[in-house]
């Protein structure tokens, strides 16, 4: 028997670190806390996309990255990449030794809290600094 991996689609693009990450929680038992995070970030946001990327950087630090990804004026309907304009990647990173996977967790959730109010989710996906 196969085991499936947990969706984690909608606003988000796939990414192996995306996937990574939700497996990690899906292993957990807290996939649950994960995906209401997705819902409050999708709900705010219908149009715009995001690219998480994490690891471990060159000084050994844990980074994880959001990219957005909004649709371009004139599109009514985007229907592949060239629909959208790529914004400059926000990276957040910390010293601490920690698990990247927990790293990029715990900003997806934060992320996700009380958006689209909090702050960091107006810098990453409203662009309000």
């Amino acid at each position: 028997m196969q085991t499936q991996s947990p969706s984690f689609k909608a606003k988000f693009l796939y990414s192996d670190s995306l996937k990574q990450v939700a497996d990690y929680v899906a292993e957990r038992g807290k996939f649950g806390k994960l995906n209401e995070a997705r819902k409050n970030i999708d709900k705010a946001a219908l149009r715009t996309r995001l690219l998480l990327d994490a690891g471990i950087n060159d000084k050994g630090d844990a980074f994880v990255s959001f990219t957005k990804f909004a649709p371009k004026k004139d599109v009514v309907i985007p229907k592949s990449m060239d629909d959208y304009i790529k914004s400059e990647p926000i990276v957040f990173t910390t010293d601490k030794t920690k698990n990247w996977v927990k790293f990029a967790y715990e900003k997806i959730l934060k992320l996700g809290n009380s958006a689209p109010e909090n702050n960091m989710y107006k810098r990453i996906v409203l662009n309000k600094n």
